[in-house]
């Protein structure tokens, strides 16, 4: 009897069995791992391949280690973050302020949660003053004790504590740099790097960062902002550098240290205040005044009028304008559309969110760039700039902006925003629609 399988269909039926033969397999090994708390050695060696971060470096700290670890550790990491993610999640174990490696969290809300706190202050009279810290080499500096006991202190235990512990013991790591090998080193600290479980690792050790001081907090993984108010220019002097002592001892508790040449701060008043006369110190070290910090790609300015960044957004925009203009000589208006997505689209697009509220003659000259760019790509004569963006299928800036606070208003009503958004809005049953005003004798007799 014939069989009707072709001889193409036989390697795709080896194939599907192997991998039925190799998944049961995993399945099994992976079970093995989460009942004992075991975890193999030969999954805690890392090969380290430097990258230059600059064209000629010249120093180690110019290169960036990348750490290759086994693909079947990957797999195993994933299945055990899904787990311990569940958890935490379910019982909201982590920071609501954390925005860093999380579902449905950005750094686009993370700065939607300062900009919208800074401005009620200034409205409210109150003077700012908004840290930003930056963390020296926090990943690689997580003390392996210190971590176990924060995965105990948030329910981890037993077996999976074991499991934990066993993962972050005896690893090894080598450093690999064309056809030559160092010897391995043990790794006494730090999360693994390129490992699947580490940053949320990180985000349990660094969780209780916000509960060390009377500031508010902002943290997008080790980047931190931290900022409180007071009506007293004396007093809150007095209390940032109070709360500043807490943080400093949370950092020596937990083994961390700061870039104090990295770390500023920023104050924010309507007042007539002179910012050189306020001191911040921690540790002893004195911390730098600025009129703009940069904060997860974005530059928050102490008069919260987005003009610094729209700026350096400007500056990239004339620069892409620029290659558009030589390239359009060679190439078809799809492919400037190409680059116009890559080199333009993600600039403007970035926090809109945040920066497109500022006013009309602050983005006037992101507009103009755009419309300039667009008659690059379709330089024929259709009439209105709001037909060539129709026919690129491209919204203009103000759409854009509408579409981001659209897309922002959709995800608050599913639920699909962070905790912390939760009563960003008035419900509309607390809204009645009689009048509150005074009644007049005309209001009386003619209503």
């Amino acid at each position: 009897m014939k069989s009707n399988s072709s001889p193409n269909d036989i390697p795709s039926k080896f194939l599907k069995i192997a991998s039925c033969i190799v998944s049961e397999w995993l399945s099994k090994f992976f079970n093995k791992c989460m009942t004992t708390g075991e975890f193999p050695d030969s999954w805690k060696i890392a090969h380290i391949t430097p990258i230059p971060k600059v064209h000629s470096p010249s120093s180690w700290s110019e290169y960036r280690p990348i750490s290759v670890l086994p693909v079947l550790l990957k797999l195993f990491e994933k299945v055990l973050y899904h787990r311990v993610y569940s958890y935490l999640t379910e019982h909201n174990l982590i920071d609501k302020r954390q925005y860093g490696f999380r579902k449905n969290h950005s750094t686009e809300l993370a700065i939607t949660t300062i900009y919208d706190e800074l401005p009620r202050n200034l409205d409210n009279k109150l003077i700012t003053c908004s840290l930003f810290l930056d963390l020296s080499k926090a990943f690689d500096c997580c003390d392996h004790e210190i971590l176990l006991d924060k995965l105990c202190h948030d329910g981890i235990r037993g077996v999976s504590h074991k499991l934990f512990s066993n993962f972050l013991h005896n690893r090894m790591q080598c450093t690999i740099i064309g056809a030559f090998k160092s010897s391995y080193k043990r790794i006494s600290c730090g999360v693994p790097q390129g490992s699947v479980i580490s940053p949320l690792l990180f985000l349990i050790y660094i969780n209780d960062i916000a509960k060390a001081s009377s500031f508010h907090s902002t943290l997008f993984a080790d980047d931190n902002n931290l900022h409180i108010s007071n009506s007293c220019f004396n007093v809150l002097q007095t209390t940032v550098n109070l709360q500043l002592c807490k943080i400093d001892h949370w950092l020596r508790a937990n083994k961390l240290s700061l870039y104090y040449n990295k770390t500023n701060f920023m104050l924010l008043t309507s007042r007539k205040h002179n910012p050189a006369s306020f001191k911040v110190t921690i540790n002893n070290h004195n911390i730098s005044s600025e009129d703009n910090l940069k904060y997860l790609g974005v530059l928050l300015d102490n008069k919260l009028s987005w003009k610094p960044y729209v700026q350096k957004v400007k500056t990239q925009l004339s620069t892409a304008c620029g290659i558009l203009s030589k390239l359009k000589h060679y190439t078809t208006p799809p492919v400037l559309k190409v680059v116009y997505n890559s080199l333009i689209h993600p600039y403007l697009n970035y926090s809109i969110l945040n920066w497109g509220c500022a006013s009309n003659a602050t983005i006037q000259p992101l507009i103009k760039l755009r419309n300039k760019a667009m008659k690059i790509i379709n330089p024929t004569n259709m009439g209105s700039l709001e037909e060539h963006f129709q026919h690129l299928n491209i919204l203009c800036l103000p759409k854009l902006y509408s579409f981001s606070v659209g897309k922002f208003i959709h995800s608050y009503h599913n639920k699909l925003l962070p905790n912390h958004f939760d009563e960003y809005f008035i419900p509309l049953s607390s809204i009645h629609y009689h009048s509150t005003r005074l009644a007049t004798s005309r209001d009386l007799f003619f209503t």
